[in-house]
């Protein structure tokens, strides 16, 4: 048992604190009055390319607006250029070090728009940076006052979805831009399109797929095997029996890893699961659909498509979940996994956590305390187990770039997503996976050297990541279904109450569950 005391964690990706708006315009920048700030105004000369930027201080949020509309004419050094707004908060991009490369992104791209030979208006593209937790009701409003950004993103299918109807199908604009959509896999294509209507709402960007990482110093210091890193191999236990790596072997590995602050482990008589002082196994910021596709693919929709159902692996998930915290003791409970111990929900990289599933832009969430005691330092990634019909299923997510359906330059903002899915830079930070072209080069040629400073001298299999890509869920767990927004608000109160509530009748959630959703189906209808 290893004990290093309290710290706190930065909690990064998708929840990031630190906020900055910047704006690649030479005209006034406002700032929103959420900020306390003033606006502010942009040199009045400003080099070819670069992007004048207005950096929060101690404010937890700045949204930054431009007072010009997307397609105004704006001159630089005597040349006009094409407004066009790029909007980052929906997914990923707003830690420190994601703000900082997409800057650095925009003045690159505007410093070879700059050196356009083909007489076409060159562009001066935008950057607007909102925190994640807000950015939604932040573009409604900037669309219901007729000041929608053009380029959105990167977003994932969730993210989309409070937006329905609102982004432009990019087929014509891949036309006539001439854009080769071949080199993309055919379902990762059809991932990208509105489940309604069929529309191409992007071009597949980065993939992310989930899998377990693991914590090698707290398994060293157990003396336990690390776990499978290719699917179908077995796990062999403290004994030397070798099992089959599923739900089950994990919950009894996790057990061993949870220790109290005498050192007894939750397999032990006398364990204090009041005074836990390391987890086992931690599903990271997870949610009900989530979590539960973990254990198999499913949909809280029957067929039918208005049939509100709980599938069978799904009851199993949540209750493995559910035991796991209040009975076996080795997932924390929503008190513990915001405590300081497990980092403010940042549970993995707290160092205190043995295992976790999660996805792979997590890997830019690990490098905030990594050098200080007790940290997630030496790690590496491991094979999703299976589950008791022996299928082993990998919860993916996927980003991509969409267009506002009323921008007056949508086809300039393709141009612009055009370049920002070669900059291979920008998806290492954002953790994710080329869509196309030598994955596994990318990982060694372009990930790797991205953490070797971070971790020095870890390393990581990969090839781990790219077999999970091929067990992905079907449907996928944030798939469409009728109300969608009130729905998942509706099933997400219910899963929330497994990590707070001890003494639940897991029948009568899974009851509450389907009756609401029933209710919100039906209103959809």
């Amino acid at each position: 048992m290893r004990y290093q005391g309290d710290r706190k964690g930065s909690l990064m990706v998708r929840r990031g604190f630190t906020q900055i708006a910047a704006l690649a315009s030479v005209a006034v920048l406002a700032v929103s009055a959420c900020s306390g700030s003033t606006a502010t105004t942009a040199p009045a000369a400003t080099p070819t390319g670069a992007a004048p930027t207005t950096v929060a201080s101690a404010t937890p949020l700045i949204v930054g607006t431009p007072a010009a509309k997307s397609g105004t004419e704006i001159s630089v050094n005597g040349v006009k250029h094409i407004l066009v707004r790029w909007f980052v908060g929906l997914g990923s991009g707003t830690n420190p070090a994601q703000i900082a490369l997409q800057q650095t992104v925009v003045t690159d791209f505007n410093a070879l728009q700059d050196k356009r030979t083909d007489g076409v208006e060159p562009i001066l593209a935008s950057l607007e940076i909102v925190q994640n937790n807000t950015a939604t009701d932040i573009l409604k409003t900037e669309i219901a006052s007729n000041n929608a950004p053009d380029l959105i993103g990167p977003v994932g299918i969730k993210g989309r979805a409070g937006f329905a109807g609102e982004f432009i199908d990019m087929t014509p604009l891949i036309a006539k831009a001439g854009y080769d959509m071949t080199q993309y896999p055919a379902s990762l294509v059809n991932t990208m399109k509105d489940g309604q209507t069929g529309a191409l709402l992007g071009i597949p960007y980065a993939v992310y797929p989930s899998y377990i990482f693991f914590n090698k110093d707290l398994f060293d210091e157990a003396g336990l095997k690390y776990p499978p890193q290719k699917v179908g191999d077995q796990y062999t236990m403290p004994d030397g029996s070798k099992v089959a790596w599923t739900w089950d072997t994990v919950r009894n590995i996790a057990m061993l890893l949870s220790v109290d602050k005498n050192g007894k482990d939750a397999t032990q008589a006398g364990f204090d699961a009041a005074n836990q002082v390391q987890f086992g196994f931690e599903f990271m910021w997870t949610e009900g659909r989530r979590m539960a596709s973990a254990f198999g693919s499913g949909s809280f929709v029957a067929a039918d498509g208005k049939t509100a159902q709980f599938p069978d692996a799904w009851k199993t998930a949540w209750t493995w979940y559910y035991n796991g915290i209040w009975k076996d003791h080795f997932i924390a409970n929503d008190t513990e996994r915001n405590s300081d111990l497990l980092a403010k929900g940042n549970v993995l990289s707290s160092g205190h956590a043995a295992m976790g599933h999660m996805f792979q832009w997590y890997i830019c969430c690990m490098s905030a305390d990594a050098t200080k005691p007790g940290a997630f330092k030496k790690w590496d990634i491991a094979v999703m187990p299976a589950n008791a019909a022996g299928v082993v299923t990998a919860p993916i997510n996927i980003d991509t770039f969409t267009i506002d359906k009323n921008s007056a330059v949508a086809q300039r903002a393709f141009e612009l997503q055009a370049y920002l899915v070669t900059r291979l830079d920008l998806m290492a930070l954002y953790g994710g996976t080329p869509a196309i072209g030598d994955q596994l080069k990318y990982f060694h040629d372009v990930v790797d050297a991205t953490f070797t400073k971070q971790f020095p001298g870890n390393v990581v299999d990969w090839q781990v990541a790219l077999d999970m890509e091929g067990k992905a869920e079907s449907p996928n767990h944030e798939a469409e279904m009728p109300n969608y927004i009130k729905a998942m608000d509706d099933y997400g109160k219910v899963f929330s109450t497994l990590a707070t509530t001890q003494g639940l009748d897991m029948n009568k959630v899974f009851t509450d569950v389907t009756t609401a959703l029933q209710a919100d189906f039906s209103a959809a209808s």
